[in-house]
Formats: structure tokens, C-alpha cells, sequence
């Protein structure tokens, strides 16, 4: 069958740059298709997947290439980059914006703040958006408008087979529910997203603290004790330091491991994010090295905050624990693995979304997205030169071992599911991931999409 879309072969001049240019993480990989197709328009995804199911290829997809664990690079097989679909289109009277899995975050936030409209992007500006919203979504504003997929009201879908299928709550909702959050599991190709937007807090709000890591237990009782009284459009992140972070390098008077404490305020004048902060007035009762409070930042900039953490061009190791406990005990026994990190780059976040409660009680019969528990921790591995692989693989299983034990999940964009294939299941509910295996089967019977990395789908499901 004549097919148009652009490919390139394992075989081919061209081939490995291709495959690794776009992946965020420079780790490198022992994984590769056979074939990476970048097709330009909805009619050549469809031809492909005709192709794909004719051939007998096992199918993977790539929106951005951001995942930590570069999650569309598979061994065998089709990758299909789509990264032509950029397109975006803003409805600001219905307040909802049609685009295609290949914006970015950063992309999408500045063009929907020019229509007075806010989504919860990523708090980074270069994710995918298709990869950031199948993987759940955990985005700016996420305690107050619930993570990203939650806001997904249709999608454009090529299935298996290249049939072409709209899914929302009216038509094949089976599949809408699938697109919110399954991730690497999704048994199709989406080429275009429907989202439901919010209007853009007026005047973000950030303050940020700095101590020293010494102070960590004083620190987060601090943060647990204010939480309390915080309202929803609020988020408190707890981060640890090391000596090589992106602010207030280490020099006399300023130790070299840090914890922070960054609040942001969702809000629309300065009044108003001074009243939502006033719980964290008091302060911890210890000298900070560092201390701003309630910075004016745009809504549509924030992500570039945060990406000053995350260099390009680095290596990365991340995964990530839902924890029935509150931030104080599940940051209680980091302090010392922090100092041996044999990067000063490498780094740990803790967010209490329900900010104590036991959980944001999401609805897990609209998605597919289920874990949740009182604390979110983060931890990132981020390092420079390949010869220290090794040193910071041994750090991050040692951190991985201290934080298994106190947890109950796993968030699905930043598990390390090639390490530890089990994690799939456990992002999810006993009942959401057996209905997801099922919906599989039904989608794609034969097996065609990869699915997630050694968890089951590599073989044909009825096998």
C-alpha cells in the first residue's frame, strides 16, 4: 500500500539521530524500532496503521519525547513520531481548545492566556501535551482543577485496525476513559485532544523559602501544620537541594544542601493571594537562608521557573510514590542519601495535593487515572557525563529502596516502569487496571500497540 508519511529505517544514515534528538533524557538507550514514520496529517496516520496491521508491526507512539523514561522507544517494531501535529484552535466563548499531541505545554499556555483562558499544563514548557495528558497530567493548579486528563472531553482516535473514531462521554466513552491517563497502555492513536479550559488567574502569586537542610523536620512540620488552612487553589511543593541547583549556590553563610518551600497562589490580585498564604505566616520557627514572598508571576511563565531544574542535554533517572503519610514523614529519612548524591544537580519534591486530607477523592469512573494518596514524592537523578551512569543508578536505587517501603503507588508519567515493570499496575486501582487490561483486548485484540514496558502487553493479550 502507497503510504507518503516520511520514514527512516534502522539501516539508514539518519536513523539514530532521529530516534534520540527528540528524547529529552540523554541516557543512553539498549532499545530501538525498526522503523520511525512521521506522518503529516490524520489520513497518513491512518495509512499506517492499515500498514502496521498488515505487517504484523508492533506499534508504538512518541508526541514530545519528554518521558523520563522515553517510554516510546521500543524494541522492535513502528515509531510513530507526531510530532507535525501542532496545530491549535481556541473556542474562548466555549472555553475549550482543539490540539494536536505534538504542543507543548509552554505553547499552549501562552496562546490560551491571550484569550484569558488557563489549562493545568505541565510545570514544565516542553512536554508533548499528547504524552503529558495520557500519563495523567499532574499540572499547575492540579489540587483546584484535579490533574489535566480530568479535563479531557474528546479526542480524535486511529485505532488498531486504521479505523478513525471519535470518543467523548456520548461516543465510545470506553476509549475517552482510556485516554485519561492510561499512558503507554492507550490502544490507539490520538491526533487531536478537546480540552475544557479554565479562565486565567489574574495574579499568580509566588513566595519561596530557602533553609538549610538541617532543618528539614522543622521545615515540613511547618508546611503540615499550615495546610491545613490552605484553600484548593494553592499548591506547597517541599524541595531538597543539593550544591550544583540553578539558585543561591552555596558561599559563606549559605550551606551546600538546602531545603525549600515554594507556595504558589492561584488568585487574582495580590489581596487575595495574601489572604490564601496566610497560614504560612508563622513560619517554622528556624532562620531561612533565602526568603521572597509573594512574587508576581504570569500564570502563562511559570513553567520556566521550573524548567530551570531540568537541563537540557543531561542524564535522568526519576520515579515517583504516593504515600499515605504527610510530608514531614515521608521526607523523614532523606535527609542523609541527599548529601551522598554523587550529583549536586539531583533533587526531591513532595506535594500534599488534598494539603493533609487522605487523598483528593478524584472520581475514578470518569478515568481511567485512580491513585491517589495524601503526599506525592518526586525524585530526579540528573547528571552531565555518561561515566557517571553507574554512581547515580546505585544513588537512585538506595532512594528507591528507602521509599518503597512507606509507599502505596506510583504517578505513571514519572515511574521508572523499564526498572520495575510492576509499577504499571500499582499506578493505578485493583479495579481501574483490570478494567484497562480488559478495554485492551477489546481495542486492540491483536496485540498491535506496544503498551506498557514489560508488564503483559508485548504479547498478543489473548495469549
Amino acid at each position: 500500500m502507497a503510504n507518503n508519511a516520511a520514514r527512516v529505517y534502522r539501516s539508514d544514515e539518519g536513523f539514530v539521530r532521529q530516534l534520540i534528538e527528540p528524547l529529552f533524557n540523554k541516557l543512553a538507550l539498549h532499545r530501538s524500532p525498526d522503523v520511525i514514520a512521521s506522518p503529516r496529517s490524520e489520513v497518513e496516520v491512518v495509512e499506517l496503521m492499515r500498514e502496521a496491521s498488515q505487517q504484523g508491526w508492533k506499534v508504538a507512539v512518541r508526541s514530545g519525547g519528554h518521558s523520563w523514561i522515553a517510554s516510546s522507544v521500543r524494541s522492535g517494531g513502528l515509531l510513530l513520531d507526531m510530532s507535525a501535529f501542532k496545530s491549535i484552535s481556541i473556542d474562548a466563548t466555549k472555553r475549550t481548545a482543539k490540539v494536536g499531541p505534538a504542543v507543548r505545554s509552554g505553547e499552549l499556555v501562552k496562546a490560551l492566556a491571550a484569550q484569558g483562558l488557563a489549562f493545568p499544563v505541565g510545570h514544565c514548557g516542553t512536554p508533548g501535551i499528547g504524552g503529558f495528558l495520557l500519563g495523567g497530567g499532574i499540572g499547575l493548579n492540579w489540587g483546584h482543577w484535579k490533574p489535566a486528563c480530568f479535563s479531557v472531553r474528546s479526542v480524535r482516535v486511529v485505532m488498531a485496525d486504521g479505523r478513525l473514531v471519535v470518543a467523548s462521554e456520548s461516543e465510545n466513552s470506553e476509549l475517552l476513559w482510556l485516554a485519561r491517563g492510561s499512558g503507554p497502555g492507550f490502544p490507539g492513536v490520538i491526533t487531536e485532544f478537546e480540552l475544557e479550559c479554565q479562565t486565567r488567574p489574574a495574579d499568580t502569586r509566588l513566595s519561596s523559602w530557602l533553609f538549610d537542610l538541617d532543618s528539614l523536620s522543622q521545615v515540613t512540620g511547618w508546611v503540615v501544620k499550615a495546610s491545613r488552612n490552605l484553600p484548593s487553589n494553592v499548591v506547597v511543593v517541599v524541595s531538597t537541594f543539593g550544591p550544583d541547583r540553578p539558585m543561591l549556590p552555596p558561599s559563606e553563610g549559605v550551606p551546600s544542601h538546602l531545603v525549600g518551600v515554594t507556595a504558589i497562589a492561584y488568585v487574582d490580585s495580590e489581596e487575595e493571594a495574601r489572604e490564601a498564604l496566610n497560614a504560612l505566616s508563622e513560619g517554622p520557627g528556624c532562620s531561612s537562608v533565602f526568603q521572597s514572598e509573594l512574587d508576581p508571576v504570569p500564570f502563562e511563565m511559570l513553567y520556566s521557573i521550573i524548567d530551570a531544574t531540568f537541563p537540557e542535554n543531561h542524564h535522568y533517572l526519576a520515579d515517583t510514590f504516593w504515600t499515605p503519610l504527610d510530608v514531614q514523614g515521608a521526607m523523614s529519612t532523606i535527609s542523609e542519601l541527599m548529601r551522598e548524591a554523587p550529583s549536586g544537580k539531583s533533587f526531591l519534591q513532595a506535594v500534599m495535593p488534598g494539603h493533609g486530607a487522605a487523598g483528593q477523592g478524584l472520581p475514578d469512573k470518569e478515568a481511567v487515572y485512580s491513585m491517589d494518596e495524601r503526599t506525592l514524592m518526586w525524585t530526579y537523578a540528573i547528571w552531565k557525563e555518561e561515566a557517571d551512569d553507574q554512581s547515580n543508578r546505585r544513588w537512585m536505587k538506595d532512594l528507591v529502596a528507602k521509599l518503597e517501603p512507606i509507599s502505596k503507588g506510583h504517578f505513571l508519567s514519572e515511574a521508572d516502569l523499564h526498572v520495575s515493570p510492576q509499577r504499571a499496575s500499582r499506578c493505578f486501582s485493583q479495579a481501574n487496571w483490570q478494567r484497562l487490561i480488559d478495554l485492551r483486548r477489546v481495542f486492540d485484540p491483536h496485540g498491535t500497540f506496544h503498551g506498557f514496558p514489560g508488564a503483559g502487553f508485548d504479547k498478543t493479550p489473548s495469549s
